[in-house]
């Protein structure tokens, strides 16, 4: 077979053994430094990383998995839909959560994700370096660090970043050398399959690249080629369903975009915004679309895949990370070919002053680590709120607002509503749910509790759901402060000691 020589794998090195020696060298010297640099920036903002409610749930089933010895089938962590069909089907990354937390604490949940943050975005650096000059390497690097940034949260994606680019550059490297993928790759769709539910996409990335693999090669080559293609593909759906659950995660997947009813309550669902990752996100975009259509037939297939990537990154402000990971995989091949200005040159020459900011970041990044204490937003910790409730002995089924939902999973009380909408919460629940908050009067909330049974309430000080209870009769309220406000039934609750 022969390899595809519009897209040559690497740049041309410079002539002469001094210089040989020290390309190398310098294009993992500047990766290193990418690393230390994101290592250092992520630890000053160390504590942001836990600025999700989901962090605390997803860490709690982990440690429910490792005490247990097996994985959940059935809801066990709210009251609402106790019982009901869920799966963990992020299992692999919540108890590799839950270990870096039985380590380490916070601590060690958030340098978990820096690290995988870090070492990925330093790989894609050096594989740019690769196939791109340096200057594009770092500045579509760093683009691609603002354009993940507001995503930066110890949560199940970002364990999938460093497997989403190894499984994007396989795909890459296949089509470069005129091959199928690398049977290599299976292992790496089983991880992804188990770490989170984004693996699908991966599939239908390949899917598409395939016309490629095929049409690229002379038409004698096509049947065999697509032979080869069409194997990968099912050994590569197969090995989506080496998980606990076999495919039920792929059907599960499926079923958020078909139900939709959890979407226009979630921020990440919504549309992409036009601040400044957004803007970042959409001319990347629009020159990945112009890269490729220097050479449309030849990029037609990819053109397609960053197309697709580009719509799903609009419609849902959650898919611009897996967009910006991808994009200058798929791009940087045709990018060295059809614009000069983006080829890639001889590698910055190894210097004392790379040598000393290397041992500059080194210094700070391990100062920084050691001072950092990173825990939860108090946002989402009423840890005094719930401590006064436990005083006041209150017991029986809870009304919460979303956001405390991983607090109260992690803390072992059972919800009325939280983060895994995915699969439950549905059937018109985040819906009704709605109406009752936006309805100007008490009834139909009063009745949206007595249905469930809510004997106490744990919510923000100030939103929809204190002003409800507030006119509630028979409520009282228990606690308030700065974070959250407790709430009984006073015909209900247990007297007070």
């Amino acid at each position: 077979m022969r390899s595809d020589p519009a897209y040559p794998r690497v740049s041309t090195p410079p002539s002469g053994a001094a210089s040989r020696a020290v390309a190398p060298w310098s294009r993992e010297a500047a990766s290193i430094l990418v690393f230390l640099v994101v290592v250092l920036t992520l630890s000053l903002r160390a504590g942001q990383l836990l600025n999700d409610p989901d962090s605390q749930w997803h860490m709690a089933i982990g440690r429910w998995i490792v005490a247990h010895g097996t994985v959940p089938w059935t809801d066990l962590f709210s009251h609402t839909f106790a019982g009901s069909p869920w799966i963990a089907k992020e299992w692999a990354s919540q108890v590799l959560f839950y270990g870096a937390y039985a380590l380490a604490g916070w601590w060690g949940v958030c340098m978990l994700t820096i690290l995988v943050v870090a070492g990925s975005l330093a790989g894609l650096h050096l594989w740019l370096q690769r196939r791109v000059s340096a200057t594009a390497a770092l500045m579509t690097v760093t683009a691609v660090f603002v354009v993940l940034a507001p995503h930066l949260l110890a949560r199940p994606h970002i364990v999938t970043v460093p497997v989403l680019l190894v499984w994007m550059t396989g795909l890459v490297a296949a089509l470069e050398r005129g091959r199928a993928p690398s049977f290599w790759l299976l292992p790496v769709m089983v991880a992804w399959a188990n770490l989170h539910g984004s693996y699908p996409i991966g599939l239908v990335i390949a899917g598409i690249l395939a016309g490629e693999g095929v049409l690229s090669g002379p038409r004698s080559e096509w049947i065999g080629r697509a032979s080869r293609w069409a194997r990968f593909l099912a050994l590569a759906t197969a090995a989506s369903c080496l998980t606990p659950y076999g495919y039920v995660p792929f059907l599960v997947n499926l079923g958020l975009f078909s139900s939709g009813e959890s979407l226009p309550f979630i921020d990440e669902w919504q549309p992409l915004g036009l601040n400044g990752a957004g803007i970042i996100a959409v001319a990347m975009l629009i020159g990945s679309i112009g890269v490729l259509l220097t050479a449309p037939r030849r990029t037609l297939f990819r053109l397609g895949v960053v197309t697709l990537l580009g719509v799903m990154m609009i419609r849902h402000a959650r898919f611009a990370d897996l967009f910006v990971l991808a994009a200058p995989i798929l791009v940087a091949g045709p990018a060295m070919v059809r614009v000069p200005a983006l080829r890639g040159s001889p590698a910055i020459a190894a210097s004392r002053g790379l040598g000393l900011a290397l041992l500059a970041c080194a210094v700070a990044v391990i100062a920084t680590a050691a001072l950092v204490s990173p825990r939860p937003s108090e946002a989402m910790t009423p840890q005094a709120a719930s401590d006064a409730a436990r005083e006041r002995g209150l017991t029986g089924p809870v009304y919460n607002d979303y956001d405390f939902g991983g607090f109260l999973i992690r803390s072992g009380v059972p919800t009325f509503i939280d983060g895994r909408s995915d699969q439950l919460f549905l059937g018109g629940f985040m819906n009704g749910l709605d109406r009752a908050l936006a309805a100007s009067e008490p009834d139909r909330f009063a009745a949206l509790l007595a249905r469930y049974r809510v004997t106490w309430a744990l919510v923000r000080r100030e939103g929809r759901s204190a002003d409800q209870l507030r006119r509630l009769e028979g409520w009282r309220l228990l606690h308030e402060d700065e974070t959250a406000a407790v709430y009984y039934d006073a015909g209900g609750a247990p007297a007070a000691p």
